[in-house]
């Protein structure tokens, strides 16, 4: 499921950007793919709390933005990793969470 409006192309080097700009040190491919994985699974999370409805538009869920941190990172993880590799995916999960919202907020989806 996609937002309505969302435009994932210029999401990506967007948000991307604004990661590397808040201190996150990974190539830029890396962090690209990153991205695209962090919108699926954000994307995924709104559609499964009613944030957004089955058309994409905004439903009458309300977005938790602890529970989706969790909800995300349990998605961008593995059971298996490391803790250093799964603390490495917190840092870029939370970079990528404000660099979303002013992504959002710059395409007039968000408030």
């Amino acid at each position: 499921m996609q937002m309505q409006g969302y435009d994932m192309e210029a999401a990506v080097p967007f948000i991307a950007q604004a990661m590397c700009k808040a201190g996150i040190r990974a190539p830029e491919a890396e962090v690209e793919a990153f991205v695209r994985r962090a919108i699926e699974a954000d994307m995924q999370y709104m559609a499964d709390t009613g944030v957004l409805d089955d058309s994409g538009l905004m439903g009458e869920g309300e977005y938790d933005d602890d529970d989706a941190f969790e909800a995300l990172l349990d998605a961008l993880t593995q059971p298996d990793w490391e803790d250093a590799k799964i603390d490495n995916a917190a840092q870029m999960l939370d970079a990528y969470m404000s660099a979303q919202q002013s992504f959002l907020e710059r395409s007039g989806l968000a408030q």
